[in-house]
């Protein structure tokens, strides 16, 4: 059975697409099928950080064209993608009938892959958070301004008192002092598991870096294209501390998984 990750953030803008095709380029350099979903239906980008050109994107499996799996494209060696339009209906706007039959079309993957990474689109949209509460793991993705791990705070928030979703990851993004970041995110984790209730673990602090606006530029994964660096180092590290997260088990949604079938969401 699949490991399913979820990548969410409260605010636009931290990186969250750029580490989540990163980390897939490791897990599947690891030897592992690595499935990257593109979650943001309105503003695909994984597939341009990937410097891919995918021939179909998930809308076509939304209008009933072809199914789940004729729309994945191999990428790179145990690599695969599910590629997002741009400028297309959102997730968060799929009725209540649609979002259970891409489930259960979801679930058909189960034997196909080894780590499935999900990049939802930013913000609180009800049905971003529906599809994010179906992951067996959890990572926010932050800076550590206000205006940003404010947002954070507030997708745990839905995720654990409304799904039951009790571990979270956290990567941190884009720090220019890790002294003061250090500080300012050990009293969010505070104020998170105390107010909340969860656990909270911070797989990394992770310093901004200019070259990854180049990687970036030259639609190339920054660990593909400096392999030797050490935030490719760093990156390779989160996977480790990914595979030893522990499985959530909540009373929200799951997919890639017999035990239930999909709710009924509307």
């Amino acid at each position: 059975m699949s490991k399913v990750i979820s990548f969410s953030s409260g605010k636009g803008g931290v990186g969250k697409s750029s580490l989540v095709t990163n980390l897939g380029c490791l897990f599947a350099q690891s030897g592992r099928k690595t499935l990257l979903i593109d979650g943001d239906w309105n503003l695909g980008k994984l597939s341009i950080l990937l410097g891919a050109r995918p021939q179909a994107t998930i809308d076509k499996v939304l209008r009933g064209e072809i199914s789940l799996i004729d729309s994945i494209e191999k990428v790179r060696e145990n690599l695969a993608l599910l590629a997002a339009p741009s400028g297309k209906i959102g997730f968060e706007e799929l009725d209540a009938a649609t979002r259970n039959g891409l489930y259960y079309q979801l679930d058909s993957l189960s034997t196909l892959q080894d780590v499935v990474l999900l990049d939802h689109s930013s913000g609180i949209h009800w049905g971003v958070l529906q599809f994010a509460a179906a992951a067996h793991q959890h990572v926010i993705v932050t800076t550590a301004e206000p205006t940003s791990y404010t947002d954070a705070y507030a997708i745990m928030k839905v995720l654990s008192k409304r799904f039951g979703i009790r571990r979270f990851g956290l990567l941190v993004t884009m720090s220019e002092s890790q002294t003061e970041t250090e500080r300012v995110i050990a009293r969010f984790g505070e104020v998170v598991e105390n107010q909340l209730g969860v656990r909270l673990q911070v797989l990394d602090i992770i310093p901004w870096e200019a070259k990854l606006a180049e990687a970036i530029r030259y639609q190339q994964p920054f660990v593909e294209r400096y392999p030797a660096h050490e935030l490719t180092r760093r990156l390779r590290r989160i996977c480790g501390e990914l595979d030893k997260l522990p499985l959530n088990v909540s009373a929200g949604l799951r997919f890639f998984s017999s035990e239930q079938p999909p709710l009924d969401l509307g």
